[in-house]
């Protein structure tokens, strides 16, 4: 039996690769930011984009398993609601996300001269 129930489905390997994959990217957006910010370069624009990303992240994975997990998903017995419920809160305590675009938007445009 599989420490993770699907895992041994095509389907779902997949699926939990892809939000693993989502998850890393985010982590490294994250990392690209502290760095720059560590080395006194401008890092505003890739925070923002950290930000955006991780909370749309945390937000699609955090669905997925709750869809996952089936009916139970939605119960208080496992961590996935709350889960679901944290992601959704932190893009809003966070900035919402059009804040962040505003924010990405505007750097790219002074960056090319506009």
């Amino acid at each position: 039996m599989a420490l993770v129930p699907g895992m041994d489905v095509q389907g779902m390997q997949f699926a939990f690769a892809q939000a693993d994959t989502d998850i890393e990217a985010a982590r490294l957006l994250v990392l690209n930011a502290a760095a720059l910010r560590e080395s006194d370069q401008p890092y505003i624009k890739q925070a923002a984009m950290a930000k955006l990303k991780c909370a749309q992240v945390a937000q699609d994975v955090a669905s997925k398993a709750v869809e996952w997990m089936g009916g139970v998903g939605f119960t208080k017995e496992y961590p996935c609601e709350k889960f679901y419920r944290d992601a959704k809160i932190g893009s809003i305590y966070e900035g919402t996300s059009n804040i962040h675009l505003q924010t990405i938007a505007k750097l790219i445009k002074s960056e090319y001269g506009y």
